[in-house]
C-alpha cells in the first residue's frame, strides 16, 4: 500500500521544469529539442510519456545515448533533465573503388552531412540510395558497404563508402522446357529478365537477380490464370555466356500439370455482411476454369465493402482444396474482420509553403469518417494531381482511443516558381519558341510568402514563331469563396499568319466551373470580350473575303457541359471525354456582329494486353451561324479542317468552301470522325494506324459529302526530355475537296520544354 501510494503521488506530480544536457557535440537550442518532447511543463507527470520521449529523441539518429534524471522538488513537483550524448561528428565523405561513376556523381545520393552528427538512419538511407543508383544503372550485383575512420579531431570520423561495382550483366537468351500451354514467346515476354537489343545504350535487357525471383511468381500466376494449379518450376539455370562475360542465358524447366475447374465456393468468418451480399462480389465462377486474377479481384471487391465502414484491419485469405483425381478445386474465402475504426484526426506535415486549408479541402476523408483505405488512397491521388508536390505519403496510425485512428499525410513540395522555355515545329504552326513563368501554388493575397501557398495557379507565357506569336496571362482560383467553384481569368494577345490573311486577337476571358453529379462532370459558364483584326488580305481574294478585312469586337457568353473519365490527359489508355458547348455573341452586348456557336466533342479509349494496344475513337461536330438575314458568321469564327491536328492527308486549313478565286473561306458546319489503333514498337516509341473522316460545309446545320484520309504514324516520347514527337504519313483515299490534290502527305509535330 505504501509503494502504491508513493507511485500515485509521483504520477500525480506536476512537471515544473524540463532541461537538456548535451555532450559530445555542438549544442542546439532547447526549442529544437522540445519539438520531440510531448511531456510539457505545467502538465501532470507521465512516466510512460517520458519513456516515449526518450525513444523519439533516440530515433532521430543524432544521439548515441539518451537518459532522463527525475528530481522531486520540495513543492511536490518534478524536474526532468534529459542527458543527450551525441554521435560522433562526420568529417569527410569519400568513396573507394568507384570506376564507372565519379565521386561527385555518387555524393548526390548521400544524405549525410559533414560537420553534423553521424545519423545512423541517414547513413542507412545513403547506403540504400547508392545501391538503388547502381541498380538503376544496371549494376545489379554491385556491393556497397562503408567504414568509419577516426580523425585527429576528438569525436570525429570520416565516412568511407566502399564500392564493388562488378559486371553490368545483360540477358542474352531465355528458354523454356516443358511448356505446351504457352509458347516460348508468350512466356518470355511475361517476365522482366529478357533480352533487349538496346541494352548497350539504355537500362533495358539487364539481368536482375531480385527480379528473377519475381519472374518465377509471374510465370506461376500466368499459369494459375488458366487454372494450372499444379504448375511448378522444376529447375532454373543462369549460365554465363562463354563468348561474352557480360551476358547470361536463363533456362526454365516447367511442369505444367492440368487445368482445374472450380467446384464449390464458400465464405467464412463474416459477421458484418451476410454471405449472400458478399457472394455477389465474387467474380470467380463455379464449374468454370479457375482464374487466379479473378480470385484476387473477388478479394478486392469484398474488402472494399469493409473499408467503406472503417474495418481497416480486415483480412481475407483463400483456402484452396484441390482434388487431384477430378481436377477440381473448392475455394473458401476466410474473413478476419477486426475492429471498426473512425478517423480521430488528420495530421499534415512537410507543407512549408502550402497552407494547410489548401490540403485539407482536397481530402476525400475527414475526421469522424470511417477509416476507409480507398478514400485515403483517393486523397493521396488528389493531392498528387494538384501539381504542388513531388511526393505524398499517407500512413494510418493508432490513436489514443481503441476505436479511432489518425491519418498522417506527409508532403514534399515542389518549387514555387518554374521558369521554362521550349521550341516546337509542326506542319500546323511551323517553327516557334516559347518562354513561360508559372506558379501552380499561387496566392495573390500573400506577398510576404512570395505570393505562394494558396492553391491558385498563375502563368505568364510568351510565344514567338514564323507564323505565330502570342502573350498570355492566366490566373485560376479553384476554391472561390472557399467552396469548390473554380474561377479562371486570362488575358491574351495572339497573332496568326495564314496563307491568305493575318488574324490578331486581343482579349480577356473569365469563367466559373463547378463539379456536378460526381468528380468527372463539370459545368462552366464564361464570358469573353475581344478585338479581332483581319488584315493583310490576299490581293487576289474575292470581294466577299476582302470585305472581311476589318477590326471587329466580340462579346461572347458561353456554357459548356463536360465529362472526362480519362486515366491520363497526356497519354490516355482508358476512359472517355465528352463536351457540349453553346455560345452566343449578341450585338446588344457589344459584338460587331450577332452570331452563335454549338459544338459537340467526344473521344473514348480502350486498351488490351496491359495497355499494349490502345483503341481510340473520336468525333467532333460544330456549327456557327449569324442572326442577320444572310445568316453568315464572320470569317474569324468559321471552321477549317486539314493538317496533323484534324483531317490528316489534307493540307492545313485546306478543307473548306472556297471563294470564286479558289481561296478557302471557311464554313459554318464541321464534322470530323477519327479512329486510331496504337501499338508498342520499342520502349518509348509507339506506332499508330489511323483513319480520319470529315468535311466543312458552307451553311449552318448543313451536311454533304465527306473526305477520308488514312495512314500510319509514330508517337515518340524522348526520355529525360519533355519532348513528344508525332509523325504521320497520310493519304486522302476519298477526296471531295476542290483544289486539293490527292497525294501522300507528311504531318509532323515535335517540341520540347526545359
Amino acid at each position: 500500500m505504501i509503494f502504491s501510494f508513493a507511485a500515485f503521488c509521483v504520477q500525480a506530480a506536476e512537471v515544473e521544469k524540463i532541461s537538456f544536457k548535451q555532450t559530445n557535440g555542438i549544442a542546439v537550442s532547447d526549442a529544437r529539442l522540445l519539438a520531440y518532447i510531448q511531456q510539457r511543463p505545467g502538465e501532470q507527470y507521465d512516466a510512460k510519456l517520458v519513456n516515449e520521449d526518450i525513444k523519439r529523441l533516440f530515433n532521430t539518429g543524432d544521439f548515441s545515448d539518451v537518459t532522463v534524471e527525475t528530481t522531486y522538488l520540495e513543492n511536490g513537483n518534478v524536474a526532468l533533465l534529459f542527458n543527450l550524448a551525441y554521435q560522433n561528428r562526420v568529417g569527410k565523405i569519400t568513396f573507394e573503388n568507384n570506376k564507372k561513376f565519379s565521386s561527385k556523381e555518387l555524393k548526390k545520393e548521400v544524405i549525410l552531412q559533414t560537420d553534423a552528427p553521424l545519423n545512423n538512419s541517414n547513413l542507412q538511407k545513403s547506403l540504400n540510395n547508392l545501391r538503388e543508383f547502381y541498380h538503376k544503372k544496371g549494376y545489379n550485383d554491385a556491393i556497397i558497404s562503408f567504414k568509419l575512420v577516426p580523425t585527429e579531431e576528438p569525436s570525429e570520423v570520416d565516412v568511407v563508402f566502399i564500392i564493388e561495382e562488378k559486371l553490368r550483366l545483360k540477358v542474352d537468351d531465355v528458354t523454356f522446357e516443358g511448356n505446351t500451354v504457352y509458347s516460348n514467346f508468350d512466356l518470355k515476354y511475361s517476365i522482366n529478365n529478357r533480352y533487349s537489343p538496346f541494352s548497350w545504350l539504355l537500362s533495358v535487357g539487364l539481368f536482375d537477380r531480385d527480379e528473377l525471383e519475381l519472374d518465377k511468381i509471374r510465370l506461376r500466376e500466368k499459369y494459375w490464370d488458366l487454372g494450372y494449379l499444379d504448375f511448378e518450376i522444376k529447375d532454373m539455370k543462369v549460365t554465363p555466356d562463354p563468348e561474352d562475360a557480360e551476358f547470361v542465358d536463363i533456362h526454365f524447366v516447367l511442369e505444367e500439370g492440368e487445368a482445374y475447374k472450380v467446384k464449390d465456393i464458400t465464405i467464412a468468418g463474416n459477421t458484418v455482411y451476410p454471405t449472400e451480399d458478399l457472394s455477389g462480389f465474387i467474380v470467380v465462377e463455379k464449374d468454370a476454369v479457375f482464374n487466379y486474377g479473378k480470385e484476387l479481384q473477388s478479394i478486392r471487391n469484398m474488402v472494399s465493402l469493409y473499408d467503406e465502414l472503417g474495418y481497416n484491419d480486415v483480412q481475407c485469405e483463400v483456402e484452396r482444396f484441390s482434388d487431384y483425381e477430378s481436377k477440381t478445386v473448392d475455394l473458401k474465402f476466410n474473413f478476419v474482420e477486426g475492429q471498426k475504426y473512425s478517423v480521430r484526426d488528420i495530421l499534415i506535415s512537410g507543407n512549408n509553403i502550402t497552407k494547410e486549408k489548401v490540403i485539407r479541402r482536397e481530402l476525400a476523408i475527414q475526421p469522424g469518417d470511417p477509416v476507409d483505405r480507398n478514400r485515403v488512397s483517393a486523397s493521396r491521388d488528389r493531392l498528387m494531381g494538384m501539381g504542388y508536390f513531388e511526393k505524398v505519403e499517407t500512413e494510418i496510425m493508432s490513436a489514443d482511443e481503441l476505436d479511432q485512428k489518425d491519418i498522417h499525410i506527409q508532403v514534399e513540395e515542389k518549387n514555387m516558381y518554374n521558369f521554362s522555355f521550349g521550341a516546337g515545329f509542326s506542319d500546323v504552326n511551323s517553327l516557334m519558341g516559347m518562354i513561360s513563368l508559372t506558379n501552380s501554388n499561387f496566392d495573390i493575397l500573400d506577398p510576404l510568402n512570395w505570393f505562394s501557398g494558396g492553391g491558385q495557379r498563375f502563368r505568364i507565357q510568351g510565344i514567338y514563331g514564323i507564323e505565330r506569336a502570342g502573350f498570355n496571362v492566366d490566373f485560376s482560383e479553384p476554391w472561390l469563396f472557399d467552396i469548390p467553384l473554380r474561377w479562371d481569368v486570362n488575358g491574351y494577345l495572339n497573332d496568326s499568319e495564314y496563307d491568305d490573311w493575318d488574324e490578331e486577337r486581343l482579349g480577356v476571358r473569365t469563367g466559373l466551373t463547378k463539379q456536378i453529379f460526381d468528380d468527372f462532370t463539370t459545368i462552366s459558364a464564361a464570358y469573353k470580350f475581344e478585338s479581332v483584326n483581319i488584315h493583310n488580305m490576299n490581293v487576289h481574294a474575292s470581294k466577299e473575303l476582302k470585305d472581311s478585312e476589318r477590326r471587329d469586337l466580340v462579346s461572347q457568353f458561353s456554357v459548356m457541359l463536360e465529362r472526362d473519365t480519362r486515366n491520363s490527359l497526356m497519354n490516355p489508355t482508358s476512359g472517355y471525354h465528352v463536351s457540349l458547348l453553346g455560345a452566343i455573341s449578341p450585338e446588344i452586348f457589344g459584338s460587331t456582329e450577332s452570331f452563335y456557336r454549338a459544338e459537340l466533342k467526344a473521344s473514348g479509349y480502350y486498351s488490351i494486353l496491359d495497355d499494349a494496344i490502345t483503341f481510340m475513337g473520336g468525333a467532333k461536330f460544330g456549327t456557327v451561324g449569324g442572326f442577320a438575314d444572310s445568316g453568315e458568321a464572320p470569317l474569324y469564327e468559321r471552321y477549317f479542317l486539314g493538317g496533323g491536328d484534324s483531317l490528316r492527308g489534307f493540307e492545313y486549313r485546306s478543307v473548306s468552301p472556297r471563294d470564286s478565286k479558289g481561296i478557302p473561306m471557311g464554313g459554318q458546319t464541321m464534322m470530323l470522325v477519327t479512329g486510331e489503333i496504337s501499338h508498342p514498337i520499342w520502349n518509348f516509341i509507339r506506332g499508330a494506324v489511323f483513319a480520319d473522316v470529315g468535311n466543312v460545309w458552307a451553311d449552318s446545320w448543313d451536311f454533304g459529302e465527306v473526305n477520308i484520309g488514312i495512314g500510319y504514324g509514330l508517337r515518340i516520347i524522348v526520355p529525360y526530355l519533355n519532348a513528344p514527337i508525332k509523325l504521320d504519313l497520310a493519304y486522302p483515299v476519298l477526296n471531295e475537296q476542290d483544289g486539293e490534290s490527292g497525294k501522300l502527305r507528311f504531318h509532323f509535330n515535335m517540341g520540347f520544354t526545359f
